[in-house]
């Protein structure tokens, strides 16, 4: 029989917290485009697959076990116009987990990307409905908005011209990035009228999500075919971003740290694989001392998050506490 006390302690874990797993991932995919590139030893990036790998079944466990001892909660987030948005991270980081197997298990990839990809397909056409019939609020066009049928779905763009299908793939890349388009100009213009709260202030690491993973994605999709102008048109708006994030780094730090900042490793760690495929093309030591430093920059962020994410672990203040379960 299950020990109720030790299940009535265990935390009640927002969708939000899969981010952890996007940004392991993320980065160790990364290491992976850094390895033929610059030599790298490939361990690093297997060790940090394997964490997101780990990650991902234990914050799964946990989310499963909140719907089960706390539906309530669980239905409340699934209904809250903005969190709801960050249910779209546990289909997309089961794509990322397919793209980590790979190496290992071709047949078990291929079956999680289709699991993940219908997933993601599925819910993005749910949230997308429900903005047209569900009553919102202006405050509510944050950027956690993009991860629904925006950047999640450029992400299952990209896994499906790894895994070789590429015509599959261009048409997520037109769902995500079209998306991309309309939804922009909404969020863009409740940031500069709105702004945002100093505890949401870590949302700014998925405001620049659509365009790096769009980055990758086309680069990805295009193979040779490519056309240079589009891939430096995307380059130049992704590094546009991330300039202006890193201008606004006292604003954003206004927020204390929190979990909420994985969201950050994620776009620094894709806008560094989008970088490196360019130099991979290229013989410009300008674009590859780019590629390098944002590689460089992920890598540090991703540390620092972790480590800060530990310290929260040992004072047990990671987790939000869950309240009590009935008997």
């Amino acid at each position: 029989m299950p020990n109720t006390s030790l299940l009535s302690r265990l935390p009640l874990l927002p969708a939000s917290f899969f981010a952890m797993t996007l940004g392991l991932a993320e980065t160790g995919n990364a290491w992976r485009f850094a390895v033929p590139l610059w030599g790298l030893p490939p361990l690093v990036g297997e060790l940090l697959q394997a964490l997101a790998a780990l990650s991902f079944i234990w914050l799964l466990a946990l989310y499963t076990l909140k719907w089960l001892r706390h539906p309530a909660a669980a239905r409340a987030e699934a209904r809250d116009p903005v969190q709801s948005a960050f249910l779209a991270l546990m289909p997309e980081s089961l794509i990322l987990m397919a793209l980590a197997v790979l190496p290992y298990a071709d047949g078990l990839a291929h079956a999680l990307f289709w699991l993940g990809s219908a997933a993601n397909l599925g819910y993005g056409a749910f949230r997308l409905a429900s903005l047209w019939s569900d009553p919102r609020e202006p405050v509510h066009s944050v950027p956690p908005l993009f991860l629904t049928f925006t950047a999640s779905v450029l992400v299952n763009a990209i896994a499906a011209g790894v895994l070789g299908y590429n015509a599959y793939g261009w048409m997520l890349f037109g769902i995500g990035g079209v998306s991309w388009l309309v939804l922009d100009s909404v969020i863009a213009q409740q940031l500069v009228h709105g702004q945002l709260a100093v505890k949401t202030r870590n949302f700014m690491g998925i405001y620049m999500a659509p365009s790096v993973v769009a980055l990758v994605a086309y680069q990805v999709l295009s193979g040779s075919d490519l056309h240079p102008a589009v891939v430096y048109a995307l380059a130049g708006y992704a590094l546009f971003l991330a300039a202006a994030l890193l201008l606004a780094v006292r604003w954003l730090r206004e927020q204390d740290f929190a979990p909420g900042y994985w969201a950050y490793t994620f776009g620094v760690a894709t806008l560094a694989q989008g970088l490196m495929l360019m130099a991979q093309r290229s013989a410009e030591p300008l674009l590859h001392g780019l590629a390098a430093t944002l590689f460089g920059l992920s890598l540090l962020l991703t540390a620092a998050v972790a480590v800060g994410s530990l310290r929260l672990m040992l004072r047990g203040a990671y987790f939000p506490a869950a309240a009590p379960v009935a008997a």
